[in-house]
């Protein structure tokens, strides 16, 4: 156990550049514009030039008077509101998640062989189904995590800086702060996200074994292989089983899974309820009943095997 937890700490100071750097960077700069159009440009971010509009008629000059009204006239929806807001200012880090995932893999046994320091690791007393489970398991299990928490550390600095704000203008403050929504969509997004890599994983699982034999180039491996099989496929056999198989394993199988869902969605707090109250629940039950679901995870435990067995050979 010592030694797994070793490996994970290694990857990820290897890695800190995709799974710190990046979201706390793109994080930042979210934050850092926020501040700078309330404070700089905005003048504590003040609706100017809507003479005529409906905010000017309905007397919202301001954050502060948004947020009021909205109060005033949705007391139900307002804290939705705001909680979704916080997501939207806060996504931009999550933009970059799935290229850190997809390169974090497609180098994580590659560099190691280009640059001779495997040599190192296989001197060391780690079994090479440990280095691949933790190569595998940090940018898809633990990477997610990390964004989480740098997205969360986020919409508490924004909803404490607009809070600020709001209170300067004479807003409630305190429905800036819906904990109940904001902690409900953190814990419904993850669990939706690992319910999704269960599905991905024979692709995760297919990067990491490009990263494993490829010598060089291996985006290109990793993309045009299953582009040729496809291509081959469709052209001599007029089918697309390869095609259909990779788009169900990464996104094909909502569809299928919420093919039954159908509710009207009027405002921001039916799209909450909606989102924290079943969709994992309906993902999950159609996954343990799919022969894709347990089929895919046989596929990629074989392409694991096949990636420890090319490792134990690499020089």
């Amino acid at each position: 156990m010592n030694i797994l937890k070793a490996l994970v700490k290694r990857e990820i100071l290897d890695g800190k550049n995709g799974y710190l750097r990046v979201p706390v960077v793109l994080a930042g700069i979210t934050v850092a514009l926020l501040a700078l159009s309330a404070l700089g440009f905005g003048n504590m971010i003040e609706f100017h030039g809507m003479e005529g509009g409906t905010m000017h008629r309905e007397g919202i000059e301001n954050l502060g008077d948004a947020v009021t009204r909205l109060h005033e006239k949705e007391p139900e929806n307002a804290p939705a509101a705001i909680a979704v807001g916080y997501w939207g200012m806060s996504a931009l880090a999550w933009m970059a998640f799935p290229f850190v995932v997809f390169f974090s893999l497609l180098g994580a046994l590659y560099e190691e062989r280009r640059d001779k320091s495997i040599l190192f690791w296989k001197s060391m007393p780690v079994a090479d189904w440990q280095e691949v489970a933790v190569k595998l398991f940090v940018p898809v299990i633990v990477a997610p995590l990390v964004f989480l928490g740098v997205t969360i550390a986020a919409q508490i600095i924004i909803a404490f800086f607009l809070s600020v704000v709001v209170l300067f203008e004479g807003g409630p403050v305190l429905v800036m702060w819906p904990l109940g929504y904001m902690m409900g969509s953190w814990l419904a997004g993850i669990s939706m996200y690992l319910i999704y890599a269960m599905w991905a994983l024979p692709v995760f699982a297919w990067i990491l074994l490009v990263s494993a034999f490829s010598n060089r180039m291996p985006f290109m491996w990793a993309v045009l292989l299953p582009g040729v099989a496809i291509a081959m496929e469709n052209l001599f056999l007029d089918t697309n089983v390869v095609g259909s198989w990779i788009g169900m394993h990464v996104g094909g199988w909502m569809e299928f899974a919420f093919a039954g869902h159908h509710k009207d969605i009027n405002g921001p707090r039916d799209l909450l309820v909606e989102l924290l109250g079943g969709p994992q629940l309906e993902a999950l039950g159609y996954s343990v009943t799919s022969l894709h679901f347990w089929a895919g995870l046989v596929v990629a435990g074989g392409i694991v095997y096949a990636t420890i067995e090319k490792r134990k050979r690499a020089i």
